[in-house]
């Protein structure tokens, strides 16, 4: 039966401040962790076992899968990606061919076909490729006419990109990409493990793994992801909430907000109240309130335990968990985290709330900083 990696130890320091109270992977997403859509994604494509590997406030992670047979989350002092797999060799000796993901993509990617692809084609090691316009945050990887990869360059600047590409036009094969990038998603044969016991200074796939497996005659294969699918690494504040609004639009086919779909674009649990105007799309979470008078969308979230009062305007904003916004109040380009309390007739713009905080007057393009640390799923168990 095959088993899935998942690697949720990052710090996340470009979501910061999101990160300061809460692991990347455990962000707010419509109803549940994002963890939790990867992990229901594996398990839907048939992996029966999936591995988290935490490490940076692991034990919100940990706490929130515990009781669960298919899901076994492990707390790691993990150096970095690679070097999770040394550490939970033992969990997945003797079982062959296993995947890896990165814990931050928000993909419908199907696992199940890469990974049944990786093991007819019996290499050491396969990855995914997603065709992007811009390849410059992201790894760079060119192919062979078979598939196979022949360069692998982690996050190059724009410069080198330019002269790679000039050389491989030159010499390019009918089946030539210029804009494939790794999605972070790996299958492997079980002896990787062997050379990296071996070889205790890889630690990073894309920066050591991967060239270190080529320099040294191993074969790679690349699978391109089908042109449909859906990927996006929420690395930034800015993808987090692109990634929100392209769920709430239906564009990543496969996942859909935890909640009652009431119309096209209307995700309300039945736990909420409604008694104002709602402009999808939008997402209303478990015991939300939204009173007479208020106005929410385009392009909302509000997780669990929200009171939006009379009068009160709410769109292109992502609210938290145990949020009060007062009367009167606008949100706009925001994202406001949990137990935060926004006064009446206040205005906020294209800013970030931490946790725990009291806004009294307006704020206009403005982080502040969490002033408690509570993860919004501090009481899941």
């Amino acid at each position: 039966m095959p088993t899935a990696i998942v690697l949720a130890g990052g710090i996340g320091s470009r979501l910061y401040p999101l990160t300061k109270i809460v692991p990347k992977p455990m962000v707010p997403f419509a109803g549940a962790p994002l963890l939790d859509y990867i992990v229901e994604s594996l398990v839907r494509n048939g992996f029966n076992e999936v591995i988290i590997a935490a490490r940076y406030l692991g034990e919100q992670i940990l706490n929130y899968y515990r009781g669960r047979n298919d899901v076994k989350p492990v707390l790691l002092d993990s150096r970095d990606t690679a070097d999770v797999i040394r550490l939970v060799s033992r969990m997945i000796s003797g079982k062959g061919c296993f995947l890896v993901s990165m814990g931050d993509v928000v993909t419908n990617i199907p696992y199940s076909a890469f990974y049944e692809h990786h093991v007819k084609s019996g290499v050491i090691a396969s990855i995914v490729l997603k065709e992007v316009d811009n390849p410059i945050p992201y790894g760079l990887v060119y192919l062979d006419e078979n598939s196979n990869i022949i360069l692998f360059c982690e996050k190059p600047p724009s410069l080198e990109i330019y002269f790679l590409s000039i050389g491989f036009h030159a010499v390019k094969s009918p089946g030539f990409h210029s804009n494939l990038v790794n999605a972070g998603i790996y299958s492997f044969r079980e002896d990787i493990v062997d050379i990296l016991v071996e070889n205790s200074g890889l630690m990073d796939f894309g920066r050591h793994v991967f060239p270190y497996l080529l320099e040294s005659g191993y074969t790679i294969k690349g699978w391109i992801a089908p042109q449909n699918t859906y990927w996006n690494d929420i690395g930034r504040v800015e993808v987090y909430k692109e990634a929100l609004w392209d769920l709430l639009n239906n564009r990543v086919k496969g996942w859909a907000p935890r909640s009652i779909q009431k119309s096209r674009g209307v995700f309300v649990s039945d736990q909420a109240q409604i008694s104002g105007t709602i402009y999808p799309p939008v997402y209303v979470g478990r015991n939300t309130t939204i009173e007479q008078g208020a106005i929410i969308g385009p392009y909302v979230v509000l997780e669990d335990n929200v009171t939006v009062k009379n009068g009160s305007r709410i769109s292109h904003s992502v609210i938290w968990q145990n949020v009060t916004v007062g009367v009167n109040t606008l949100i706009y380009d925001s994202i406001v985290m949990n137990n935060v309390i926004v006064k009446d007739s206040v205005k906020l713009i294209s800013s970030i709330i931490g946790t725990g905080c009291i806004v009294e007057k307006d704020v206009y393009k403005t982080t502040i900083e969490p002033c408690l640390s509570v993860s919004p799923y501090a009481n899941t168990g």
